[in-house]
């Protein structure tokens, strides 16, 4: 097994197996996977176009359920929970910026953000809060380098830009661990290097997938998917 620490994981695979099927036929993704995010990791993953990255990412997000073994947040298995409770798990644990656009295309970046932080949590001093909130999502969307696009919707960013946004969205509630799809899909090496720079400096927990062997490198553990494992580099 591949593990983090001895103190309980952030999140755990355990003997997790994957298939999809397609005219019938079963086709397996991933097999018998076990692996372990410890409290403030940072990893990344590399592999093959189709080799089972992104099924990875999300069954350690519980948007996926493994056909076999055993997903872990936080000491409790998810894999059997309902929608609901995997839900409010991702939200109290979990940021997720995957490749699928998860922004909502008619808010601005920045009302993406704070919708994330949740105006319904306000307690009261409801003009203080959204105003707090509004700051600390520019500031977030700063830190990624897009506060300049703030007001813009979806349709108006750059596959990158929108991806930074994606990010900040993510990254916005604390999580204890982000998994990350991608994440500087479409960015020059410049700003692709600040924005690896930002999450490496964070303290959650990271896992993020990506096809630059340089940029996955600069993570302190590096796997690799391969014939349907995952294995460290």
């Amino acid at each position: 097994m591949i593990s983090a620490s001895l103190v309980r994981p952030v999140v755990a695979l355990r003997g997790v197996s994957k298939s999809f099927s397609r005219d019938g036929d079963a086709t397996p993704v991933l097999c018998g996977v076990n692996l372990e995010l410890g409290s403030g990791d940072k990893a990344s993953l590399v592999g093959p176009s189709g080799s089972g990255k992104s099924t990875l990412l999300s069954l350690m997000a519980g948007l996926l359920r493994p056909d076999s073994g055993s997903v872990e947040v936080n000491g409790t298995a998810i894999e059997n929970l309902g929608d609901n409770q995997r839900a409010g798990i991702r939200a109290r644990h979990i940021g997720i910026a995957l490749q699928a656009d998860n922004l909502i295309p008619f808010l601005s970046a920045r009302e993406n953000v704070e919708l994330a932080l949740g105006f319904g949590a306000r307690n009261g001093s409801g003009h203080r809060a959204r105003s707090a909130e509004g700051e600390r999502a520019l500031n977030l969307l700063a830190r990624f380098g897009v506060a300049h696009r703030a007001d813009h919707r979806p349709r108006h960013l750059s596959g990158g830009e929108a991806q930074r946004v994606a990010l900040a969205v993510s990254a916005v509630n604390d999580p204890e661990v982000l998994l990350a799809d991608e994440i500087v899909a479409g960015l020059d090496g410049d700003t692709a290097g600040r924005v690896i720079d930002e999450v490496l400096d964070a303290s959650f927990a990271l896992l993020y997938v990506t096809h630059d062997v340089a940029l996955a490198d600069r993570a302190e553990r590096r796997f690799t998917v391969d014939d349907r494992s995952v294995h460290p580099r």
